[in-house]
């Protein structure tokens, strides 16, 4: 099994490298929008729709959803509203941003209060409905954050900034897992029993650690460092969450994975699950405070 995710691992990270810095922001943009059109399968079957034809519905709503928003909305390069941070402008890829951090602070809430017998994992469309909020605010920020910088010429900074995104993600899961392996004590929730407060006091800590060293990397204009650990901590339990909620929808559904698309890692949702609530709150944080530099 070991052997089986280092392979896909080392096949998957130039793909990765190719998306993030290599392709022009259309062609990322419809990229993103079939990875997601495939995370909506998993979360479908996730939510037990038990039936193929309902998945598929499912997933191609979602689609619908993304392709709506590509079309309609001012252009990707300004994305998520020409307005952004100075004012509030309604304009749909911010209000379904802004939309997402109702149902992560619900996510939280749920997995806090878990039991398989709660009547928030009896209802298909309810688990529907957080994959209709959260997979739409994954596609917009993903195309929000490898805009960065492409209107000014530097069409590698976007990708630049999603990488530093996911080694904060990395870093918390990594360090949560070594951490709680040697360290473990004390369960974190029900929902995953193999996890545990040292675990995560570990995650938080290295995620801390990429989380500095990226504002010399990338060159942050942070001008409240205080505030910046902050939206950092708050970035690694996000991420801790995140997975755990994925956790309970694949308790819910009796399945070990949400899919077999990557062999010895499972499905998509699997390894992007902390990424569907950390990338919204990501964006729109950093963005806010003006950190980027671009």
């Amino acid at each position: 099994m070991l052997k089986q995710r280092i392979i896909t691992a080392l096949l998957l990270l130039p793909a990765v490298f190719i998306l993030l810095f290599a392709v022009e922001l259309n062609f990322f943009t419809a990229l993103i929008g079939i990875i997601v059109y495939l995370m909506a399968l998993e979360w479908a079957k996730l939510s037990s729709f038990n039936n193929p034809f309902y998945e598929m519905f499912f997933a191609l709503s979602i689609s619908f959803i993304n392709a709506g928003l590509w079309y309609f909305s001012d252009p990707l390069v300004v994305w998520p509203s020409i307005s952004w941070p100075e004012y509030f402008q309604f304009e749909l890829p911010l209000i379904i941003l802004l939309n997402s951090l109702v149902f992560i602070l619900l996510a939280i809430s749920i997995v806090i209060t878990y039991s398989k017998n709660n009547q928030w994992w009896q209802s298909t469309l309810i688990k529907a409905l957080f994959g209709l909020a959260l997979l739409p605010s994954f596609f917009v920020a993903f195309v929000s954050i490898r805009n960065i910088g492409y209107t000014s010429g530097d069409y590698t900074y976007g990708g630049s900034l999603l990488l530093f995104m996911f080694l904060m993600i990395w870093a918390a899961d990594t360090g949560a897992y070594f951490t709680g392996k040697f360290l473990g004590k004390h369960q974190l929730a029900k929902v995953s029993p193999n996890k545990t407060w040292e675990g995560v006091l570990g995650g938080v800590f290295f995620s801390l650690m990429i989380g500095w060293f990226g504002v010399f990397a990338l060159d942050l204009k942070i001008n409240n460092f205080s505030l910046y650990c902050f939206v950092l901590l708050c970035l690694a339990i996000i991420s801790v969450f995140g997975d755990l909620f994925e956790s309970a929808l694949k308790r819910s559904a009796n399945i070990k994975d949400s899919g077999n698309l990557l062999p010895g890692h499972g499905g998509l949702l699997d390894r992007l699950d902390s990424t569907v609530t950390v990338a919204p709150f990501y964006f729109l944080t950093f963005s806010y405070f003006e950190w980027f530099n671009a």
